[in-house]
């Protein structure tokens, strides 16, 4: 039986993650850090109030054995470069030093396809970025998974995505050879495939990037 630290929970794919980490028999105890208390009761549950701008205060929450980092925003949403910076790269890379510094067995983290520090898009250089910080923490067990578009329902509505999740679906015969790697994939999926990852065997001291077309394999 183990305890897991899940950061996103509200999120599209943290929404699922946590449905999924509750109804899973591994786990006796899942830990949420939220910024305000989800309508949701479990046994196993326990919701924690969390100072996202100070985390390191909250650092009793680590002594847990896994944690899922399932937080991402759009530079959009977040409302400017440095904001977007400070949760998808700051604030990730953080909660791995916390996590690092309890000795946590496995660290989970949503990054994006076509993460690269060198690229020319600020939002695949970021997460490429935070990848980069996370690798040289040397965690016991790390995986990055980097999706494409994820698909489901949204809390907030997003224009861009409602319009090309649309469009990917009326021309999903279009994602076949080169370019079925970078087919969008249903936020659940994506979700499941990490609890299954978790739960493997893996070596110690690894670090492993599962990209999209991996994830829809687990």
């Amino acid at each position: 039986m183990k305890s897991v630290l899940l950061f996103g929970a509200s999120g599209l794919t943290g929404q699922h993650c946590l449905q999924l980490l509750l109804e899973n028999s591994h786990y006796n105890r899942v830990v949420i850090a939220v910024r305000s208390y989800l309508d949701i009761e479990h046994e196993k549950l326990s919701q924690v109030i969390v100072n996202f701008d100070d985390i390191n205060s909250n650092e009793d929450l680590f002594a847990v054995d896994e944690v899922f980092c399932c937080l991402g925003t759009t530079i959009k949403e977040a409302g400017s470069r440095t904001a977007f910076t400070n949760i998808d790269h700051n604030l990730v890379v953080n909660i791995a030093k916390l996590a690092k510094k309890h000795a946590v067995n496995k660290f989970l983290v949503i990054s994006a396809l076509g993460a690269n520090p060198k690229s020319k898009s600020f939002y695949n250089q970021t997460k490429g970025k935070m990848e980069t910080a996370i690798k040289t923490l040397n965690l016991n067990t790390t995986f990055v998974f980097r999706p494409s578009l994820l698909l489901g329902e949204r809390k907030e509505f997003r224009l861009l995505e409602h319009f090309t999740a649309i469009a990917c679906k009326v021309f999903s015969f279009v994602f076949i050879g080169p370019l079925k790697s970078v087919k969008p994939i249903e936020a659940f999926v994506l979700a499941k495939a990490m609890i299954t990852v978790a739960n493997k065997e893996t070596a110690s001291k690894s670090f492993q990037v599962i990209e999209n077309q991996a994830i829809k394999d687990v």
